[in-house]
C-alpha cells in the first residue's frame, strides 16, 4: 500500500494533470476518437452562435477585422468547428452586405487556445480542408495557456467561444472534510464538500470572466456552453456518472487494487453551476451583462447518436443491447477526458480495470427500471456581452 507521501506525491501530479485528455497517441481511448458527444452539443448552439457572430459583425459596422477566439479548442475533428462556425457566418453577412454596396477586404483573426500539452500541430493539420483554409482571409494562431489566467492581449478580441470545457475547474477543491467513498458532490456529501465544490467554481469563474473582460474589446460577445444543473440542489441524477465512478473504485479498493485513502483523497476538479449560480457570479465580477434572456438549459444524450450508431437492427436485441451500448460509449468518453488524471492518482496499472468496472456498473445503472437508458446530462448555453461604460 501507498505511504502518506507517495500519496501526496500522486496527489499533486494528478493535479498537474486534470486538464490534460488523451492524446492522439492513445488510440481508441483518444479524446480525438471520443468527441462525438462534444460535437453534438456544439450542433445544438450552432445557429445562434452564427446568428450572434453575423449581427456582432454588423453592429461593429462591417469592421476590416475581426478577432474570433475559441477557448479550449482540443484536437480532433471539433477542435476548429467553433471558429469555423463563425467564420462562415462572418463571411456570409459580408457578402450579402456586399450586394448593396462594395466592401472592404475583411480580415480574420483567428485564436486557438487550449493547454500547453495540446497537440495544436495535428489540430493545423486540419486547416486545408476547413473553411479557415488559406484565401478567406483568416490568420489562424495557437495561444497555449489555461482559460483561468490571462491569455491574449488587452482588448483585442471581439468573439469569443467556449464549449464543453467551464465545468473544469482550475483544481480540485480544498475540503475540510474528506469526502469520503465519493469522487464529486453527491446527494449524501456533507455540508461543507458542497460548499468547498461551489466556493472553488466561484472563484474560477469570476477569474474566468475578469481575464476575459480585460482581453476582449467594449460589447465583445462571450459564448458558453457546458454541463450545468436545472435545480440548487444537485440530484442523484446530476451526479451519477460520478457516483457510479467512485463506487467502481471502492470496489477495487474492497479488492486490494487500489488504497481506499487514495479514493478518499481523489475528487475530480468538476462542477455543474445551476442558473442562479451563473447569474450570481456574472453580476458581482462585474465585467459582463446576460444578452437578453440567452441562459438556454437544454439536455445531451446518447441516444441522439444511436440510430446511426447502434449495432443492432431488431427492436427486441436494441432494448437488449442499448443498455451496454451506451455504458461503453460513456465509458469510452469519460476515459478520454479523465485517464490523464485518474492515472496520475491511482496508478497506471489500475486504469483497464477501472473502466471495465465501470462500464459493468453504468450498464446496471441504465438497465435499472427507475434509470432506464436514462444517460441525460444538463447544459447551458449562456451568451454575455462586454461592457461598454
Amino acid at each position: 500500500m501507498a505511504d502518506g507521501k507517495e500519496l501526496l506525491a500522486r496527489s499533486s501530479a494528478a493535479a498537474a494533470a486534470v486538464l490534460r485528455m488523451n492524446s492522439s497517441r492513445q488510440g481508441k481511448t483518444s479524446y480525438t476518437n471520443n468527441s462525438d458527444v462534444q460535437r453534438a452539443i456544439a450542433s445544438v448552439t450552432k445557429k445562434a452562435r452564427q446568428d450572434m457572430a453575423a449581427a456582432l459583425y454588423r453592429a461593429l459596422g462591417h469592421p476590416a477585422s475581426m478577432a474570433i477566439a475559441d477557448l479550449g479548442c482540443a484536437t480532433g475533428p471539433n477542435a476548429l468547428l467553433l471558429v469555423s462556425d463563425a467564420v462562415e457566418a462572418v463571411l456570409a453577412e459580408k457578402s450579402k452586405a456586399e450586394e448593396e454596396e462594395p466592401q472592404h477586404q475583411l480580415q480574420l483573426l483567428v485564436f486557438l487556445n487550449d493547454l500547453p500539452g495540446n497537440d495544436f500541430n495535428a489540430v493545423f493539420r486540419l486547416l486545408p480542408s476547413s473553411p479557415l483554409a488559406a484565401g478567406n482571409g483568416c490568420l489562424v494562431s495557437a495561444w497555449p495557456g489555461s482559460f483561468y489566467g490571462r491569455i491574449f492581449p488587452d482588448a483585442s478580441l471581439d468573439y469569443v467561444v467556449a464549449s464543453s470545457s467551464l465545468h473544469f475547474l482550475s483544481k480540485a477543491p480544498a475540503m475540510k472534510v474528506t469526502n469520503r467513498g465519493r469522487v464529486y458532490v453527491s446527494v449524501g456529501s456533507p455540508a461543507a464538500v458542497k460548499d468547498a465544490y461551489r466556493a472553488q467554481f466561484e472563484a474560477d469563474f469570476s477569474t474566468f470572466l475578469g481575464c476575459r473582460a480585460a482581453e476582449m474589446r467594449p460589447r465583445g460577445l462571450l459564448l458558453l456552453t457546458f454541463v450545468a444543473r436545472r435545480t440548487a440542489a444537485a440530484t442523484a441524477h446530476d451526479c451519477y456518472l460520478w457516483d457510479v465512478l467512485a463506487d467502481a473504485l471502492m470496489a477495487m479498493a474492497a479488492a486490494g487494487l487500489v488504497d481506499e485513502e487514495q479514493v478518499h483523497g481523489f475528487n475530480v476538479p468538476f462542477y455543474a453551476a445551476c442558473p442562479d449560480e451563473l447569474v450570481e457570479v456574472v453580476s458581482n465580477e462585474g465585467s459582463f451583462t446576460v444578452v437578453g434572456d440567452a441562459m438556454e438549459l437544454f439536455e445531451s444524450t446518447r441516444l441522439l447518436l444511436a440510430s446511426s450508431q447502434h449495432p443492432t437492427e431488431e427492436e427486441d436485441d436494441e432494448e437488449e443491447e442499448l443498455p451496454r451500448w451506451l455504458a461503453v460509449e460513456t465509458v469510452s468518453t469519460i476515459r478520454a477526458v479523465l485517464e490523464p488524471m485518474l492515472q496520475a492518482h491511482f496508478g497506471p496499472a489500475a486504469m483497464d480495470e477501472l473502466f471495465s468496472r465501470y462500464r459493468i456498473l453504468l450498464e446496471a445503472y441504465y438497465r435499472d427500471k427507475a434509470s432506464i437508458n436514462k444517460d441525460d446530462i444538463t447544459n447551458v448555453f449562456l451568451v454575455l456581452e462586454k461592457k461598454h461604460h
